[in-house]
């Protein structure tokens, strides 16, 4: 019996990464050592193996690019989108217009199923999605957290909120995406649902949603203050 400790298979792999030119000196081992195909399970050599690996690192590759294109395209389309955005803003003449624009563009390019409006004043609610909450209506308390941290927040709804924002008849929303509006004061909540699950998801980018909750504060607040003040004053001289 040979006293000679065994090998392991961790001391031949680092033998191995050591002297990377072993199979130029012993070219024949190329030939004679079978591996498992990884689909078939079939014995083939190492070069067979080898050149497999090769292939399926090269179709991993194209798939990464792939996707790599995809968001490019994406990313292109939301710039396009919010661009337009802008332009047709820049045109509106008064709060009705910007809400109109804000739920015209969002339903058709955003791929949005539902766009609300919570705007904070004592303004008149409409019938275009536009609703106004009153400063000390306690259900503000649901969207401290968003304004404390002035991100957009994405994914599922809890309960109480999405009836807050989309009413008593909005279980067909799945997913949305919650946009705080602000610039020197809190200006509202701009909130986008989906019917699919998916399309809103917390793990999603939110980049393009703030630039977009951005251009949406700047134009409601040329117009909002004018208002509130005209219907408070209107209020006080009754």
């Amino acid at each position: 019996m040979s006293n000679k400790a065994e090998l392991t298979a961790e001391q031949v792999a680092s033998y191995l990464d050591q002297h990377r030119d072993f199979f130029e000196a012993h070219e024949t081992l190329l030939d004679v050592l079978k591996l498992p195909h990884p689909q078939s399970g079939e014995a083939i050599s190492l070069l067979e193996r080898l050149v497999q690996r090769q292939r399926d690192r090269q179709m991993q590759l194209g798939r990464q690019l792939e996707d790599i294109l995809r968001v490019a395209r994406e990313n292109e389309r939301v710039v396009v989108s919010l661009h337009h955005l802008a332009l047709e803003l820049m045109t509106c003449d008064d709060l009705d217009d910007v809400v109109a624009t804000c739920r015209d563009l969002m339903l058709s390019e955003f791929d949005a199923d539902e766009v609300v409006l919570r705007l904070i004043g004592r303004g008149k609610s409409r019938e275009n999605s536009l609703y106004f909450i009153d400063p000390e209506d306690r259900s503000l308390k649901q969207m401290s957290g968003l304004f404390q941290k002035r991100q957009p927040v994405c994914g599922r709804l809890r309960p109480r909120q999405q009836v807050f924002l989309f009413g008593e008849d909005s279980s067909a929303i799945k997913s949305a995406v919650l946009i705080p509006l602000f610039e020197a004061r809190e200006i509202g909540v701009l909130a986008l649902g989906s019917k699919q699950a998916d399309r809103f998801h917390p793990a999603m980018g939110t980049l393009f949603i703030s630039q977009l909750g951005g251009l949406v504060s700047r134009a409601l607040s040329l117009h909002l203050d004018t208002l509130i003040q005209s219907v408070e004053s209107h209020g006080e001289n009754r």
